[in-house]
């Protein structure tokens, strides 16, 4: 499927599913991807995906690797500290 952000622009197209997420692959040549959860997704029609951000932001996300949802089952939030997503931590003492 094709994936469009909310204004309109072409972001690339579905490689692989999982159970709480799905992965984007951009460029034929050089690969690029990103990790999104499904809860960015504002709908889904005529084998089209519509994210609920714009291309600058869909790009920006640090979404480059998939969170570890297996390990964090039991605590939703804490899927959005996973590291390397770009979201600060605030009980992560490592961080001033």
């Amino acid at each position: 499927m094709r994936v469009y952000s909310f204004d309109h622009q072409y972001l690339g197209h579905t490689e692989e599913a999982y159970e709480d997420s799905f992965v984007v692959r951009k460029r034929v040549i050089f690969h690029d991807h990103r990790y999104y959860p499904y809860v960015a997704i504002e709908n889904v029609e005529h084998d089209q995906v519509r994210l609920t951000m714009d291309a600058e932001n869909a790009n920006q996300l640090e979404w480059k690797k998939r969170p570890d949802y297996e390990h964090h089952l039991w605590d939703p939030l804490e899927l959005f500290y996973d590291r390397g997503h770009g979201v600060h931590d605030p009980f992560d003492d490592t961080i001033p």
